[in-house]
């Protein structure tokens, strides 16, 4: 966490109108990661909300130094899996991988959008837990170490749940589309980002 983070929640413990701009600097973040383990907006929104709450709750309990943002998804993340525990998701994660392959051709943008939709439903299929560590890596762009603290478990564990994600996404994929390598490869990698960011 940098300095001005640690002066934030110190300032929070003080004062309840600081922890407004903790929730300003991780509020879209947050939003975006809930939506696309949602799949709803306005749920997303609300555990969101509950997040902040909770985290706010908790604050006096937080140790100063440590990282916040890996604090504060961990609860999203409890929340979230909790949420899906209570009520299914049914609708489609807004979820866009970086592909490989040209988009300078009709042919080659309908092929995209196949591999994207085909992709987004993969990850819908994961287990949540699978579902929420490909999230905060290649949504949030969280470090293995950042992984490790949201999910409370050794970082070593956390690569081999990343690793195991990316091949039950890969091999979805192979079932789903079993002639995409002729027109290239369209896979989860590390760095890869998102192609666009949903508001």
């Amino acid at each position: 966490m940098t300095e001005l983070e640690d002066a934030l929640v110190e300032a929070a413990l003080r004062e309840p109108d600081a922890f407004a701009e903790l929730i300003r600097r991780h509020q879209d973040g947050l939003v975006n990661f809930l939506y696309r383990m949602t799949g709803n907006r306005e749920d997303a929104e609300d555990l969101a909300q509950e997040a902040f709450l909770r985290a706010y709750r908790a604050l006096p309990r937080f140790r100063i130094g440590s990282p916040f943002r890996p604090w504060l998804y961990k609860i999203a993340s409890n929340l979230a899996l909790n949420h899906f525990s209570a009520r299914r998701a049914t609708s489609p994660l807004v979820e866009e991988i970086v592909a490989t392959s040209p988009m300078n051709s009709p042919e080659a943008m309908a092929e995209l959008r196949e591999v994207q939709a085909q992709l987004r439903e993969a990850i819908l299929e994961l287990p949540e837990s699978y579902r929420v560590i490909l999230l905060l890596r290649h949504l949030n762009e969280l470090s293995y170490e950042e992984i490790a603290a949201v999910l409370g478990v050794p970082i070593g564990t956390a690569k081999v749940r990343l690793h195991r994600a990316r091949k039950m996404v890969q091999e979805k994929l192979q079932e789903r589309l079993p002639d995409r390598g002729k027109h290239g490869s369209h896979e989860l990698r590390d760095g890869a980002k998102p192609a666009s960011a949903v508001s």
